[in-house]
């Protein structure tokens, strides 16, 4: 019994041990040069309940007021019909709603949007270009994600924002590299250092900031960190809100002290909710901030500014070219953290440890920022700015024209022939040809069957049997009941039980619009043999209403006109 008391008492002691050798450095506590109330600090990409994340909005809140924070953005996953919670506060901290879209190619968070009246949903460009429509901003979730599905693959795509560090992709992509064994002693420091076990996990994305980095040359985009809080980890497939099989790790006051944003505003916080937000989304959105891996050193500050002939500007500002340019940063780094000037990909002053200093710089266009690192062999990244973009006299940058049609094909001549409806067994449509009108037009009825099932669809088609080979795109006249997504398919089949399809989404509302669809911006559902359409072998051309973008329930009404293949 002694012998077995004292065993344990050394494997307590040596469990002891090890964990105070693993701990990591605790948070360093930091003077705020001035105390600017005008810069707060907050939160973002926090996942409530109604998602997959532990707690109420108020419960979150209170956990970013213990954690000293002032704002956090929630953006449960959704498709951005839901309506939007107004902003209030709790206990001091500012909270409000936005939403994380899933799309084919990664998950887009969008901010300051009203109810969208349709899913947002389908290919990256579209909830891009539906989430700029609504007067919403949208940021790139976790483009490094470990997981396919979350990853982000469309750079091409004009995003306004990307979240360079998050929280939740750098841990688990640490541990992916480190080893199993990097979780087991975390595990083990959490408890006694929870905010600076996870900040030990983190790092940034050299890949994400790469592109970052290309993007900028070219056009503003806005980067900052997310804390992607949910407080637990799942142990299997649970609903919304179900805490029952989940540990609460990372708690959101370990997350809220691990990752934050700073915004500067023009002023303070008023405790004005509806003002408040006003002031604070479009500062975010002008890129008017700087993310901080607090769990290092904190509360942080950084204060980066530009001047030249043609004036002044901070991060986020673009400032035009005439003459060279001054840099000033300011810090409240701790000694031995070494700051740099980033112009483009070469650092322009590096390992700088003053907290105040300017450098002098070519009077050309660049893009400049700010990096603050920590002590050690890792060499964390404390404290990332956004640009400041010195721009010249730039040209307009416009898309290359497609050349005018040449040739056309009409698919509508007044009549039903070659024109059909599809559906799935529960789902209705009809069609008529309108002969009344100035130009004839197809009229399409349908409805959406109620119910969970995600395979409902309808669906107007054409056939072309003899295929599509020698144009290059479709092109219509178009308008809907309501403001709605209609996918405009190619199918060809493989055999006679199955067809591939390439599709584009297209928008609609009432007001009468011409839309060309060209055959090169398709893009494959599901698998496909090829990834452009095989033209020559398309058979049908059809306008399918899915639930990618319309509720179960919905019914309405589209009209076709003027429906032609060209080149």
């Amino acid at each position: 019994m002694k012998r077995a008391a004292l065993v344990t008492a050394a494997l307590l002691a040596a469990v002891a041990v090890w964990i105070a050798v693993s701990l990591p450095p605790a948070r360093i506590s930091l003077p705020v040069p001035g105390d600017d109330p005008a810069i707060v600090p907050g939160a973002f990409h926090v996942h409530s309940k109604r998602s997959d994340g532990r707690s109420s909005p108020e419960e979150i809140a209170a956990a970013a007021a213990r954690a000293g924070l002032k704002f956090v953005i929630l953006t449960d996953h959704g498709d951005g019909t839901a309506k939007p919670m107004p902003p209030a506060y709790h206990q001091g901290v500012l909270y409000l709603d936005g939403v994380e879209v899933s799309t084919r190619g990664g998950h887009y968070v969008a901010l300051g949007l009203p109810a969208a009246p349709y899913p947002l949903g389908g290919d990256p460009r579209d909830v891009i270009e539906d989430v700029h429509r609504l007067g919403g901003f949208g940021v790139v979730a976790h483009p490094d994600s470990p997981k396919d599905d979350l990853r982000w693959r469309e750079w091409n795509e004009p995003f306004d924002a990307i979240e360079l560090i998050n929280l939740d992709s750098g841990w688990r992509t640490r541990v992916q590299e480190a080893g199993w064994g990097s979780l087991v002693k975390a595990l083990g420091t959490y408890p006694i250092r929870p905010s600076e076990t996870i900040g030990h996990l983190v790092g940034e994305s050299a890949v994400a900031l790469a592109r970052w980095e290309s993007l900028t040359r070219r056009r503003r985009v806005v980067a900052l960190g997310g804390a992607d809080a949910h407080a637990k980890v799942t142990l299997g497939d649970v609903d919304p809100g179900d805490n029952r099989f989940s540990l609460p790790i990372p708690s959101y006051e370990a997350s809220f002290g691990t990752l934050t944003i700073h915004v500067r505003l023009d002023s303070p916080l008023t405790g004005d909710a509806e003002a408040d937000t006003e002031a604070l989304l479009p500062a975010i959105r002008g890129g008017r901030l700087y993310t901080a891996l607090s769990a290092v050193a904190a509360p942080p500050f950084l204060e980066f500014t530009a001047a030249n002939t043609q004036g002044s500007a901070q991060a986020g500002d673009e400032l035009h070219a005439g003459g060279p340019v001054t840099l000033r940063v300011r810090t409240n780094a701790p000694g031995g953290f070494k700051t740099a000037v980033w112009r483009g990909q070469e650092v322009l002053s590096g390992d700088r440890t003053e907290q105040d200093f300017t450098i002098d710089a070519p009077a050309d266009p660049a893009v400049y920022r700010v990096e603050v690192r920590g002590e050690g062999s890792r060499a964390p990244l404390w404290l990332l700015s956004n640009p400041i973009y010195v721009r010249g006299a730039m040209p307009t940058t416009m898309a290359p024209a497609r050349p005018p049609a040449r040739e056309s094909k009409g698919l509508f001549d007044g009549r039903e022939a070659g024109w059909s409806t599809e559906t799935d067994p529960t789902s209705l449509a009809a069609f008529d040809v309108l002969r009344g009108t100035r130009v004839p037009e197809l009229a399409l009825r349908f409805g959406l069957a109620t119910g969970d099932d995600t395979h409902q669809f309808v669906a107007l088609g054409v056939v072309t049997p003899d295929g599509s080979g020698a144009y290059d795109r479709l092109t219509f006249e178009a308008r809907a009941e309501k403001p709605m997504r209609v996918s405009v398919q190619l199918r060809a089949p493989v055999n006679p039980d199955y067809q591939e399809r390439w599709e584009r989404s297209v928008y609609l509302d009432q007001t009468d619009r011409a839309i060309s669809v060209f055959f090169d911006d398709m893009m494959p559902i599901g698998t496909t043999q090829t990834y452009r359409p095989p033209l020559p072998n398309v058979r049908s051309i059809v306008f399918a209403i899915d639930r990618t973008n319309t509720q179960a329930g919905t019914s309405g009404r589209i009209w076709l006109r003027n429906v032609r293949l060209e080149r």
